[in-house]
This record gives structure tokens, C-alpha cells and sequence, in this order.
């Protein structure tokens, strides 16, 4: 009878443990490295705000999603699909949000410009499915689009390899 309880206590301890995983956020340590600090060196203002918000050229606001690690974090931009690609230029008046990356290295506060292949696969069959190339570089939309299905890139299709330096924080 002993035995039998012991058992059932150590695969209840087992499956406790086994379910209650425990999550590391990095958030506050990216949110204390970057608070209140600005990018020196840049081609136009970045402030970082108290809370992590990303200020661009005095007024473009880019909000805080999650960190990474305690030096990468996760950013949503939503603007005009026509200012992320070229090949949008005919839809100015479309808003989207991506996902960017910022990595703070060396005191040096770099971003992401690109996506990992898989993000462009699913974007290219979208554009397949709603419209048509008449070129590289020009793509025109059905009449009937269903910009709702629009593959909107995530936190994970952020490609980390793929940076350029903005400046220096101070």
C-alpha cells in the first residue's frame, strides 16, 4: 500500500513538473537596456521611450512586443504596404503590420531587414492566389483580393541573421 502511494506521488510530481515549464522573459531586461536612451550617429532621431516604445524621426511609434534574449526584442510597425515593398507600390492606401527585430550589440542598436524564406514562400503563393507578375518588380492585384488573408509576418519569421547598424545608444 505504501509503495502504491509513493508511486502516484512521484508521477504526480513528475507531470507537475512536466506541465508547469518555466517561461524566461527577458522583457524587463530589454526594456531596463534600452528605457529613456537615444541612437546617436543615425539618419534620423530614435528615442526609445520608458516603456521600451520606439520613436522614429520624432514620430513613427514602433511598439514593444517581447524580448528575445535580453538584447533582442521583437517590434510591430504597422504602416502602408507600399513603404515595406516595392513591388506593392500600386496599393498606397493599404495598412499593414510586420514584425521587426532590434538587437543591441557593443552598445550598438541594430535592425532586421529581411524574413526567413518561409515568410516569403507563403507571401509569394498569396500573391499568386490574388493577383498576378506582369514583371520582377510589378505585381497588380485581382479585382476580387482578399487583403484579410494577407500573410502578415510573425515574431518567429523575423530572420535574426539578416542586420544593419543604426548607431550608437547613449
Amino acid at each position: 500500500m505504501f509503495f502504491i502511494i509513493l508511486v502516484i506521488l512521484l508521477v504526480l510530481i513528475v507531470l507537475f513538473f512536466i506541465n508547469h515549464k518555466s517561461v524566461i522573459s527577458y522583457d524587463n531586461a530589454w526594456v531596463r537596456l534600452v528605457q529613456n536612451k537615444t541612437v546617436k550617429d543615425a539618419d534620423k532621431s530614435y528615442l526609445f521611450k520608458e516603456d521600451a516604445q520606439l520613436i522614429i524621426g520624432g514620430k513613427k511609434k514602433i511598439d514593444f512586443i517581447k524580448a528575445k534574449y535580453d538584447n533582442m526584442a521583437v517590434y510591430s510597425n504597422t504602416d502602408y504596404l507600399n513603404k515595406f515593398m516595392l513591388v506593392f507600390s500600386g496599393y498606397p492606401s493599404v495598412k499593414v503590420t510586420f514584425m521587426e527585430g532590434y538587437i543591441v550589440e557593443n552598445n550598438k542598436l541594430y535592425y532586421t531587414y529581411a524574413y526567413k524564406s518561409s515568410y516569403y514562400t507563403k507571401l509569394n503563393n498569396w500573391m499568386k492566389i490574388n493577383g498576378v507578375f506582369q514583371s520582377k518588380e510589378v505585381w497588380v492585384a485581382k479585382k476580387n483580393i482578399k487583403w484579410s488573408a494577407f500573410p502578415y509576418p510573425t515574431a518567429s519569421d523575423i530572420n535574426w541573421e539578416k542586420k544593419a547598424m543604426i548607431g550608437s545608444l547613449s
